[in-house]
């Protein structure tokens, strides 16, 4: 009797031990967590008959999880034109929703925001990121974005590569 309880002792012992190995060799994901920081540097084209020169973009923005759909969050961004004195900042705040597919994760953002173009004015925003790389405690994403003043006219995308911690 003693040497059955032994035997069952034992081969628990050994489910245990191969269960514990394999949780230990998971990665952990970056997409996983539940507040994203980042920080993005861009670039937009020349666009339209409005904008005489491309430009660069710096984007700052944090995002944390609502629900299991949704994350709610915000973005600062500065857009400054090369060739010219023009530039405008935007504050946002945006619902994000997450897609992820086995190793690959997308965001898709929208929101409202404030911009100071002529005037401070309201502004749609939609932007897709995509996480290229993901480490556990970092990620490198590119993304897209679109500022829209008033609902009426789009100005010129903007294209980023960032860095989430």
């Amino acid at each position: 009797m003693l040497s059955t309880t032994l035997m069952q002792a034992a081969s628990i012992d050994s489910i245990l031990t191969e269960n514990s190995e394999v949780e230990d060799s998971i990665k952990v994901r970056y997409s996983g967590n539940e507040t994203i920081w980042g920080f993005g540097l861009g670039y937009f084209p020349i666009w339209d008959d409005y904008f005489e020169s491309s430009g660069i973009a710096i984007t700052f923005y944090s995002e944390s999880s609502i629900s299991k759909l949704f994350n709610l969050g915000w973005s600062f961004q500065l857009n400054k034109a090369i060739g010219s004195s023009g530039g405008y900042l935007s504050l946002n705040g945006f619902l994000s929703h997450p897609i992820k597919m086995e190793n690959h994760a997308i965001y898709i953002k929208g929101g409202l925001g404030i911009a100071t173009l002529i005037y401070p004015s309201l502004v749609g925003v939609v932007e897709f990121q995509y996480l290229i790389l993901e480490f556990e405690k970092t990620a490198i994403s590119i993304s897209v974005s679109e500022c829209i003043p008033g609902f009426q006219m789009l100005m010129p995308p903007v294209i980023s590569i960032g860095i989430l911690f």
